[in-house]
């Protein structure tokens, strides 16, 4: 009889053991539900007019991507889902600045597209601190810095200067009279479509490739801490137009197109 007695003592302190964690993590799991912000949908839009020549837009995480307007003024869209705070998009009164803000505190989360439409002829400065920054056929003096994203441009005229700490650099059918590309982690490719007047890269580790149309010659300077030179183009030091590229680990390529 004491035998049964203490196997069923036993077995109700192991079913009061197990009830309590359970109720533990069903109360934990509660917990973080209820903490835990609803995903929301982010939808703006906006047309101004720019007074002057110069855009500056900055951001921390939304994705930028820049086409030209099919008028005179700026047209701003930025669409996505977020959690937490609610995203916001703040244009001056002249139109030359807009700062996208969302953030991630108190278990929030943001992924926010940036669209921007913007007249020929700007001098746009692009400060994306961790999002990708995409140019689409854009005609303007265009500099662009990203901390932690990748740049593309694609049918880009006018001038790039492009800064990046952790992010691939693509730059295709171009049309630039003028390249600097500054970055430290990551890959660089160039294909210009005419000959450009200036190339420079710095790429501390990462590959260079770059493709020249072969009709002209160029004054080339490829140095590679460690890494392979590969030159097919004409080098000519008199010519006017100045390719450099520099790199402490990573191969550099500069191609006929």
């Amino acid at each position: 009889m004491r035998k049964v007695l203490w196997r069923t003592a036993v077995a109700v302190s192991v079913a009061v053991v197990a009830v309590g964690t359970a109720g533990a993590a069903t109360t934990a799991t509660l917990a973080v539900g209820f903490t835990t912000p609803k995903m929301h949908s982010f939808d703006y839009s906006a047309d101004t007019t720019i007074a002057g020549n110069n855009l500056s837009v900055t951001t921390r995480f939304a994705k930028v991507s820049v086409s030209m307007s099919p008028d005179s003024e700026l047209h701003v869209r930025a669409d996505g889902s977020y959690r937490g705070d609610t995203p916001t998009v703040d244009i001056s009164e002249d139109g030359s600045t807009i700062a996208v803000e969302c953030s991630y505190r108190k278990r929030g989360s943001c992924d926010i597209g940036l669209e921007l439409r913007i007249p020929a002829g700007l001098i746009v400065d692009i400060d994306a601190a961790a999002g990708d920054v995409e140019l689409s056929d854009v005609d303007a003096q265009a500099s662009v810095s990203t901390s932690a994203g990748s740049v593309t441009a694609r049918g880009s005229a006018g001038t790039l200067d492009i800064t990046t700490g952790f992010g691939d650099v693509d730059i295709t059918d171009a049309a630039v009279s003028t390249v600097e590309v500054d970055t430290t982690f990551g890959r660089v490719a160039l294909d210009s479509r005419v000959p450009p007047d200036s190339v420079r890269v710095q790429n501390m580790q990462g590959d260079s490739m770059i493709e020249l149309p072969a009709a002209d010659f160029y004054d080339v300077e490829a140095t590679s801490e460690k890494g392979d030179v590969d030159i097919d183009v004409v080098d000519d030091p008199n010519s006017p137009r100045s390719v450099s590229i520099t790199s402490e680990d990573g191969q550099i390529s500069v191609q006929r197109r």
